[in-house]
């Protein structure tokens, strides 16, 4: 019987690798280049997020037989491999750049972490203890820590841009027709129709069985930065208003006044007293398309009649042949709304008319927020339709709707890594100092740029190294007697055996 061997963590130690490579004595070597993850999880090491991840993590075990950041670490890089089976971490483990960089890696030898394996396996953490280990994590202190601690974290890291910019927004997780999911609901079928995967079939032609994630979404001005700030994964059947509005009370508390400036969100969250509390506990200001059944929808088409000539155009669509106009949208500053819905604070109005070969439409946005022109209101409106092509993409690039399991803990993990996944890489992408310090973290040799096109990876009893090309080729040309023959053989049995990386 062969000798078992068993998956520990390598660690960088240069001096020693080179001792250890003088002599002809290594265990490994590897040509490879940095990459676009491994400055992103630099970027994890450098901030000290996942040192940070570790401590405040609602850690369901009372003894860490497994690094905690490690599993966390593995979470994240599924998640950006946008693979969702557990099944599939030894892949991702062997593939991950995290585990070739950064100050360790991960190698064959036997006792594993803390040496309590005993069985043969092919990665250093098996399938079945990371599901176990979320399963047993309960999904609301793990939202909590999401939309609390890990929040926290982005305002004190610049995830919050000044301009302070929201969108409170739900959207239905259609799931497969098995009754042992967990707090999902059956909704009617006409609800979910436009939201649901037409590979997931219901046994009933009137109810689809169903999530609701209700998402509260940080953005700039110019649609060139999304950070989910906070979530909650629930009930088909729940009511959006009531977690939309919860998740805002909640974020106030915690992050305090003036993060959350403007709120912008669709017509289910047409509510007086909620737009009122907002404006006058926590100083947001609310921008909210009106229902053509509203009274204050009729007053605005009123003054709007009175004020004829004072349509200013926004946005004109000309025939590509004969360059004639086939659509245009105009707008017009309505000022303040008498019929304010139960609303006790003031509403100010903007009419829009699209005309076209169909007819003339109207619609109209309010606001407690008293805009320049109408034009700047219709703009960061059109940032809500924006996000509903970001949150596609989450669901369906980032697959953050297609659960493995129906247990409630591993589906709220699999929400709660997608977003944070996504959002830390906004941020490391939105923050140029930041990306500057995932290269100096990964990069700790002072050469980077060299370093930064072609490395070479020495392992050796425990322990890697990280050498210019140039250099390991002088060190190798430098050998002589003993350790040039030890280096010859080693060398000689990696090309016959096919020796391949951990």
């Amino acid at each position: 019987m062969s000798k078992k061997q068993e998956w520990i963590v390598y660690r960088e130690r240069k001096p020693y690798v080179v001792r250890r490579f003088n002599s002809g004595r290594i265990d490994y070597i590897d040509l490879s280049k940095w990459s676009f993850m491994d400055k992103f999880f630099g970027f994890l090491l450098g901030s000290g997020f996942l040192e940070w991840a570790e401590r405040s993590f609602p850690n369901p075990r009372q003894r860490k037989n497994i690094p905690l950041w490690f599993l966390l670490s593995l979470m994240i890089q599924l998640r950006l491999h946008r693979e969702v089976a557990y099944s599939r971490a030894p892949a991702v483990l062997r593939s991950g750049s995290i585990l070739t960089r950064a100050k360790f890696n991960i190698g064959l030898k036997g006792g594993g972490f803390n040496y309590r394996n005993k069985n043969e396996r092919d990665a250093p953490v098996d399938q079945d203890t990371m599901r176990k280990y979320f399963k047993d994590t309960d999904a609301e202190k793990l939202e909590r820590w999401y939309n609390e601690k890990v929040s926290g974290w982005y305002r004190r890291h610049w995830g919050f841009l000044k301009e302070g910019i929201f969108i409170l927004d739900p959207t239905l997780l259609p799931l497969p027709s098995n009754p042992h999911y967990e707090r999902a609901s059956w909704i009617p079928f006409k609800k979910a129709k436009s939201r649901r995967d037409p590979a997931q079939r219901s046994d009933s032609s009137d109810y689809h069985l169903c999530y609701q994630l209700v998402l509260l979404l940080h953005l700039s001005s110019r649609s060139d930065y999304f950070l989910f700030a906070a979530s909650h994964l629930g009930a088909g059947d729940e009511s959006g208003l009531t977690e939309g509005k919860k998740l805002v009370e909640e974020f106030c508390r915690t992050r305090g006044r003036g993060v959350i400036k403007l709120l912008i969100v669709d017509r289910q969250y047409i509510d007086g007293p909620m737009i009122t509390h907002f404006k006058k506990r926590h100083r947001i200001d609310v921008l909210i398309p009106l229902k053509k059944n509203m009274d204050a929808f009729l007053d605005a088409v009123g003054i709007a009649k009175l004020q004829e000539g004072q349509w200013i155009l926004y946005r004109e669509k000309k025939d590509k042949e004969t360059g004639e106009v086939v659509e245009k949208e105009e707008l017009m500053d309505v000022g303040e709304i008498q019929s304010r819905e139960d609303c006790r604070v003031p509403l100010y109005g903007v009419l829009a008319r699209t005309t076209s070969e169909k007819g003339e439409q109207l619609w109209a946005l309010v606001s407690t927020r008293r805009f320049r022109t109408p034009r700047e209101a219709r703009k960061l409106y059109k940032l809500r339709m924006q996000v509903e092509e970001r949150i596609d993409q989450v669901k369906s690039s980032w697959l953050i709707g297609k659960f493995s399991s129906p247990n409630f803990n591993l589906d709220m993990t699999q929400v709660v890594f997608t977003i944070l996944s996504y959002s830390l890489l906004q941020i490391y992408l939105m923050r140029k100092r930041m990306a500057d310090l995932a290269n100096k973290t990964i990069e700790t040799l002072q050469r980077e740029e060299r370093l930064g096109k072609n490395a070479v990876i020495v392992y050796s009893k425990g322990y890697f190294g990280i050498f210019d090309l140039d250099e390991i080729l002088d060190m190798t040309l430098s050998l002589k007697g003993k350790p040039k023959l030890r280096l010859h053989r080693w060398l000689k049995k990696f090309r016959m055996e096919k020796i391949r990386a951990p």
